[in-house]
């Protein structure tokens, strides 16, 4: 138990989990918002709508991108078993996945994902 603590704790491995799950949350709303303009058609100043709302989601999509392939990094320095390592990363895609499809779903207004 107490080696869990130190690992947890002292080498900041909860940190990076709430920062990870941070930067999904953020990065997924800034898709959502994207999105929205794209549905909605409303009037931007420098760009027409779609154009608008199309790179915004752009922009989220590479914020999420970025996120996962930082924490794919970071679990790959881990020094332990490879089936290990393996399950982390599929526990780790999976949970990202799940996070940004929660978010699009709630900020969207149920448009999210079908999967």
């Amino acid at each position: 138990m107490h080696a869990l603590g130190i690992l947890l704790f002292d080498r900041g491995i909860l940190r990076a989990i709430f920062e990870h799950a941070r930067n999904v949350a953020i990065s997924s709303v800034i898709t959502a918002a994207g999105l929205q303009v794209v549905r909605q058609g409303s009037e931007t100043f420098f760009a027409p709508s779609t154009f608008a709302g199309y790179g915004v989601v752009g922009i989220g999509l590479t914020l999420l991108a970025l996120n996962f392939l930082d924490g794919l990094w970071r679990l790959a320095r881990f020094r332990s078993h490879l089936v290990w390592q393996a399950t982390l990363v599929l526990a780790y895609l999976v949970v990202s996945w799940r996070v940004a499809q929660l978010v699009l779903l709630f900020k969207t207004g149920g448009g999210g994902m079908p999967f």
